[in-house]
């Protein structure tokens, strides 16, 4: 058995990285993909979404 997936969040830049493969599945609960180490995006300025690609280092923080 595989261990246990992780997800961790940066509080910083809203980024949300997941360990381990991921299936993605649709509606009729078919995979259609997987990926493995996903990043997500958490800020919105990506312009890959639902994938972080480092946009949010080019606005300030808060």
């Amino acid at each position: 058995m595989s261990e246990n997936a992780k997800i961790y969040v940066n509080p910083k830049s809203g980024s949300i990285r997941v360990t381990g493969v991921v299936d993605f599945v649709d509606s009729d609960g078919v995979v259609t993909s997987s990926m493995e180490n996903p990043k997500f995006c958490g800020c919105g300025h990506s312009k890959e979404k639902p994938f972080c690609d480092g946009s949010h280092k080019d606005f300030p923080k808060d």
